[in-house]
């Protein structure tokens, strides 16, 4: 079956779309028989996701980190095989890994106590995917007490790691203040100013307490479960930057977030004219409304491309830089205000809505 066909057999996006493959080393972790490619995002379409199939993350990401090939060179997860834990952060936001704890039900095609993944259960995957889209339409909470990451990032109340607003109405400011705090948390992480074995709740950043406080987490927990591979502190601090470039990427598709053309040549407070600063931010959207054929054509490489020739700074350039101050482990005392500039507020920001893609 054709992507194109599977495509328009599926029903739903969040953010820029990622492979259905993963990275080889993501591909190692299913188990023998596990479908992969092709087969594994026709088997998620049959569940209606459309969340998979067009690598956009991984293309932004690879020339972020200075591919200069072509869109089917730079969209291969495996471009640079040392670039790999990075891209594996990078997919974490579309695919944190998660157990069942008691109060979350249980659904068919899960296997009790094995960490589930895209790559490792399918199936369950996509049926738990889809109960969370059916209880955020009904108006349901998502949040520590009642949801697993996946949910809980993707319609609940982390919607911030796709920087989005959590619900319909939230304001511009907590929406900004969860991002900036995430913002922080995974650059200690990437540059090991906090270590896999420090409980999340319990980090000094301002806010991770209130996100995960009804979890006792160890860093480590949190982007690891299931995957051994990617435990050596090297490795996670990777993760964690491919994590906050995600962020920072999905601030760039208009699903996700209203944005003013950025003024030519202005740059950032206090970057002495070295940074261009993105277009200030009107509007976070929230996904509770949209209409989600409507969200996922802003998320396909057409729409990046669009994005590309619309002026600088693009997402690409911002990862650029992000990638310059990874590269020699800067503090976030350096870091901070470049990301306050690329998530700065218009004047007059509006609370999350639909924006322009809500459902009819």
């Amino acid at each position: 079956m054709s992507t194109l066909l599977l495509l328009s057999l599926s029903t739903n996006a969040r953010a820029f779309q990622l492979s259905p493959d993963g990275t080889s080393f993501e591909r190692r972790l299913a188990s023998q028989g596990q479908p992969t490619g092709q087969r594994l995002l026709g088997k998620i379409a049959s569940f209606g996701v459309r969340k998979f199939g067009s690598p956009v993350h991984e293309e932004i990401s690879n020339r972020a980190l200075d591919c200069e090939g072509d869109a089917e060179i730079c969209a291969d997860p495996d471009w640079d095989p040392a670039q790999a834990y990075i891209l594996a952060g990078v997919r974490w936001n579309d695919d944190p890994p998660f157990r069942f704890e008691r109060s979350f039900g249980k659904y068919v095609g899960c296997t009790p106590g094995q960490t589930v993944r895209l790559v490792v259960q399918p199936e369950c995957w996509a049926r738990v995917f889809v109960d969370g889209k059916k209880r955020a339409k009904r108006g349901e909470s998502l949040d520590a007490r009642s949801a697993p990451l996946l949910l809980r990032s993707h319609f609940g109340d982390m919607q911030f790691l796709h920087s989005m607003g959590g619900r319909d109405g939230e304001s511009p400011e907590v929406t900004r203040a969860r991002i900036l705090m995430w913002s922080e948390f995974t650059w200690k992480v990437a540059t090991q100013r906090i270590l896999g074995g420090e409980i999340v709740a319990k980090v000094n950043v301002a806010g991770m307490s209130e996100v995960f406080g009804a979890n006792g987490w160890s860093v480590q927990d949190l982007f690891t479960l299931g995957n051994p591979n990617i435990r050596k502190p090297a490795y996670l601090a990777a993760v964690a930057f491919g994590s906050l470039l995600h962020t920072v990427q999905d601030s760039f598709s208009r699903a996700h977030v209203s944005r003013r053309s950025p003024e030519y040549n202005a740059t950032c407070p206090g970057s002495a004219g070295k940074h261009l600063a993105p277009g200030a931010i009107e509007e976070f959207h929230s996904y509770s409304h949209q209409d989600a054929d409507l969200h996922a054509d802003a998320d396909v490489r057409p729409a990046f491309s669009a994005h590309q020739s619309s002026g600088k700074p693009t997402t690409v350039d911002v990862g650029r830089t992000l990638a310059e101050f990874y590269g020699r482990q800067a503090a976030w005392s350096e870091v901070a205000p470049y990301i306050s500039c690329i998530f700065l507020l218009h004047e007059n920001p509006r609370p999350a809505s639909p924006g322009d893609f809500a459902a009819p």
